[in-house]
């Protein structure tokens, strides 16, 4: 990749995460709405008598629920996708920086050799 190629693949690879960080945000708002609603249905069910048998019920309403694993699944996947993209970000940062200091070391050789 040439040096003046970087700046567009950085931002390209900043979208990527980006958009990453906002799917990830979409997945923990619909399983905070989930498990608000699964509380919800608790804290009014009066056959529920102490904590053992509420936090049962939660995590029986949860498992049964048809979105809740989906979205966990989604918010995984994405979150392994950032990591992946963020990485290669870091990367295409790290290689553009060497590759200015390369050139600013040869712009100073080239500068010594013409004042010698």
């Amino acid at each position: 990749m040439n040096l003046n190629e970087y700046p567009t693949a950085i931002a390209k690879l900043q979208y990527q995460v980006f958009g990453f960080d906002i799917a990830i945000e979409q997945a923990q708002m619909t399983i905070k709405q989930i498990e608000a609603e699964i509380d919800n249905e608790i804290a009014f069910d009066a056959t529920l008598r102490n904590d053992a048998q509420r936090k049962a019920k939660r995590q029986q309403l949860l498992d049964e629920h048809p979105q809740y694993w989906e979205q966990q699944e989604i918010l995984s996947l994405n979150k392994g996708k950032r990591e992946s993209t963020f990485i290669e970000l870091c990367l295409r940062r790290n290689e553009f920086s060497v590759l200015k200091l390369e050139k600013r070391e040869a712009i100073a050789r080239l500068e010594l050799q013409a004042n010698s």
